[in-house]
């Protein structure tokens, strides 16, 4: 008999510095919805804005955090493996044509964030970064409350929890991105998609294929073909150009018992805070400014915090 959910955590060298502080949290979220949990490690070489902006560790340095973490958490630990044939075959099947591109152009894993539908039969996939940081209530779990929105609703691709804690207005800092609110149903509505955490109905997703390969300029389709490296745009820009032209919709919920938070500043003083951060947001306690907003402020939690 299939699980009926299974999550996947995404982690790289670059997370060496922070995933001994994210990941006991992420395992403890995750082990409140009942499936398996699974990490997997980019075995590549960084490459992009993601490879030269932020610090790499060797590969032995963070499968040794991760194998030491594993003897207090409970999840399996993969390895990705970048076998031509594999990566052949699930491009075919991904863009209806055999490319040999593995990360977009900022280094974000394309064949990894496609083959994990291929790794298991759950009807539910459930996708984190290592990096990301949730509040969630004691007793609620935004896992369970997503699968039952799909169970119900045919119209919803993937259910996240809100991004931020709420703001006063329950409106969203989301700059210019577009949603709908849609009140009887308790769900923020959008047709833009991230590839940082979601909660995603498998079958759903492959009812979109094959996605249309987006590149960075017209020249690298041809770079591509001829040399299997072109530039391509990120996962999520073409999973998202899939759900524009779809019936269905992402669904963030509304509730205030679970929230969001994507750290994009890699300082020093991030990693100083970080223990804390975690601490507060599990406590459910922020600074007044990050209501609404998705992306972690680190000046406001240095004030705070202080």
């Amino acid at each position: 008999m299939a699980i009926t959910q299974q999550s996947f955590i995404f982690t790289a060298r670059s997370d060496a510095s922070f995933i001994e502080n994210t990941l006991p949290s992420l395992i403890k979220l995750l082990e409140k919805a009942d499936g398996k949990i699974t990490l997997i490690l980019d075995t590549r070489d960084p490459s992009g804005v993601l490879g030269s902006a932020l610090s790499q560790c060797n590969l032995s340095e963070i499968t040794s955090k991760i194998e030491n973490l594993q003897r207090n958490l409970n999840f399996e630990f993969l390895k990705t493996s970048y076998d031509s044939r594999s990566i052949s075959l699930k491009n075919r099947i991904q863009f209806n044509y055999p490319h040999k591109e593995t990360h977009c152009f900022r280094g974000y894993p394309i064949y990894g964030s496609f083959k994990q539908f291929f790794d298991t039969d759950a009807r539910y996939i459930l996708h984190l970064d290592s990096d990301m940081i949730f509040y969630e209530a004691p007793e609620y779990s935004w896992i369970n409350e997503g699968i039952k929105i799909m169970e119900d609703n045919e119209d919803i691709l993937c259910v996240l929890p809100r991004g931020g804690p709420p703001s006063k207005e329950s409106s969203l800092h989301q700059g210019t991105t577009r949603y709908q609110v849609d009140n009887k149903r308790g769900l923020y509505l959008f047709k833009n998609f991230t590839s940082r955490h979601y909660l995603i109905h498998r079958e759903r997703f492959l009812s979109l294929l094959p996605l249309k390969p987006l590149w960075l300029s017209w020249r690298e389709p041809i770079k591509s073909r001829l040399f299997g490296n072109g530039k391509m745009l990120c996962w999520e820009a073409m999973v998202e150009h899939a759900l524009e032209n779809s019936g269905m919709w992402r669904a963030d919920l509304m509730t205030d018992q679970a929230w969001s938070l994507h750290p994009g500043d890699r300082s020093e003083k991030f990693y100083q805070l970080l223990p804390q951060i975690i601490k507060s947001v599990n406590l459910n306690e922020f600074p007044e400014e990050q209501r609404g907003c998705f992306d972690l402020r680190l000046k406001e939690w240095g004030n705070y915090l202080n």
